[in-house]
Order: structure tokens, then sequence, then C-alpha cells
């Protein structure tokens, strides 16, 4: 087997985080051409009830409230609206205050600004606010360019441009970044799926909680919600618990959700246990 020489690792790694940088800088001068901010602010309500998501509320400083249920991130570039719920992403054209939905889960969806609705505007700094909306489409733009591009390994430029944006001030990269570095302790993406969490707990890398951290002293009480989820898998349930209810303290609706999840998936273990204890179990004969 050959051994990777220290020197080159090291420098393959000098020049993807290179390469990212460049790449970053590159983006944020070509996104120049248009205008982009976060400054969006007010309460959206679906105009039919045939769509999933009835309203949304953004305040004005890149946060989403989707319908009550838990936070987003978003942008504007242009006439266009890019919001990133848990999962996946929403697009929609912004004209006369309405959303048009054209991406999956929205498409055909209109949504209207109610201007009697108070919503608490939370834009105490533009500038600081519009720097991380030009963040959040270098986020975008990489996630779109190839949506597998995790799957690459630890030592991609995909990786790399996510540590950037996170030590640039984008605290949703900072929470890509730690579950990049999760699925690398694990050994990889198909060691990840496929592994057998058991019953022991495991220990938290110190790394890991570190990024995730970062992210929390950004305001980003999301980061609640992915330290709780992390040491769930570690099947550390008391402090799983502990963190998610902080989190749910804090405002981090996925936080309350995900407590309230831990709780039953552990009334459903104690339910299977105690049937498994009350039932007889058969008597083994033994040979002669």
């Amino acid at each position: 087997m050959m051994k990777k020489h220290p020197g080159k690792c090291k420098r393959r790694y000098f020049q993807y985080g290179f390469m990212a940088g460049v790449l970053l800088l590159a983006g944020i001068v070509r996104s120049n051409a248009q205008e982009i901010t976060n400054r969006l602010q007010g309460y959206f309500k679906a105009t039919s009830d045939t769509t999933l998501y009835s309203h949304f509320t953004f305040d004005g400083n890149g946060k989403v409230d989707i319908v009550g249920l838990g936070d987003g991130y978003y942008f504007q570039k242009g006439d266009s609206l890019i919001i990133y719920p848990d999962k996946s992403l929403f697009k929609f054209l912004l004209k006369d205050d309405q959303l048009y939905g054209v991406s999956e889960w929205v498409d055909g969806g209109v949504w209207t600004l109610v201007k009697d609705t108070a919503v608490e505007n939370k834009r105490t700094d533009p500038e600081a606010a519009d720097r991380v909306a030009r963040l959040m489409n270098q986020y975008y733009e990489v996630k779109t360019k190839d949506e597998l591009a995790f799957l690459g390994g630890a030592d991609t430029i995909y990786v790399h441009t996510m540590k950037n944006l996170c030590d640039s001030g984008l605290s949703k990269a900072c929470l890509d970044y730690a579950g990049l570095k999760i699925i690398e302790n694990m050994g990889g993406i198909g060691a990840f799926l496929g592994e057998e969490t058991g019953n022991a707990k495991k220990e938290a890398d110190p790394e890991v909680l570190a990024i995730i951290e970062k992210a929390i002293q950004m305001g980003d009480m999301e980061g609640y919600a992915v330290l709780g989820g992390y040491y769930s898998m570690l099947q550390n349930a008391e402090k799983a618990k502990d963190v998610l209810e902080k989190g749910g303290e804090l405002g981090c609706r996925r936080c309350v959700w995900a407590a309230f999840s831990l709780a039953l998936e552990e009334e459903a273990q104690k339910a299977a246990a105690k049937e498994k204890k009350a039932t007889p179990q058969k008597a083994v004969k033994k040979k002669r």
C-alpha cells in the first residue's frame, strides 16, 4: 500500500482552499450585477387553500417563519426569492407584493402580502444583513451547481467552500460543514448510511461541537437542533434532550418538534421493553 506524502497532502489542501476562496470571491463580484438582499419583511398569505404552505413570515433580516413550524433562510436576487427550509429549497418570483411559486413544493402557488398584519422587523444592521444575503447567494450557487457534491469526500472544493462560507460568517454553511465532518467521522457517506448505532454512547468530536457552537454564536438557534440531533445519533439521549429543550426556550421551533419526537421514541422503547418483559418465555427443553 502506498503511503501518502505529508507534503503533497498539505499542498493539495492549500490548493483546494485557495480555489474555493477564489470561486467565492468571483461569485461575489459576479453577483453584484443584480441586487442581493434579505430586506423583504412581512406576512405573506396563500391565496388558495390548496397549497401545502398557508403562509410565510419574513423578518427583514434573512430568517423566514414557515407556517409556524420552523424557520428557514432566505435571500432575494433581483425579482427572485430563494428560501431554504429544513431540507430542499423553494423558489419564488416577487412582483407587486405577491410571491409566485416556481419550484417543487410551491409551484403554482401565490402568496400575497397582508399589510395590516404586524410583523417584527429584525433588520437592525442592513449592511451586515445584506452581506449575509450575498453569502447565501454563494451557498445557493454552490449547492445548485452539483446537488450531490457532498458525496465527494472530505477533501473537495465543495467542502472547502462550505468551510470558507462558514468562516466568512454564514451560519447555515457552518451547520452544513458540521454535517460533513460528522459523515467523515463515520467513515464516509456509505458507512454513515449503513451505521449500526447500537446502544452504547459515543464521544462527541470536539471539532464538530466547535463548528456548531460557531453557528450558535452567530445567533443561529438552528444550531441547537443540529447539536441535539448529533447527540441523539451518539446515543446520548439525555444530552440531546437538554440541548433541544434549551434551544426551544431560545426560540428554535425545530428543537421543540425534535424534543417531542425524542420523547415519543423514548415512550415507545419503554412500552416495547415492558411488553417484552411481560411476555412469558418458552421453556427450553433439555436434551437427555
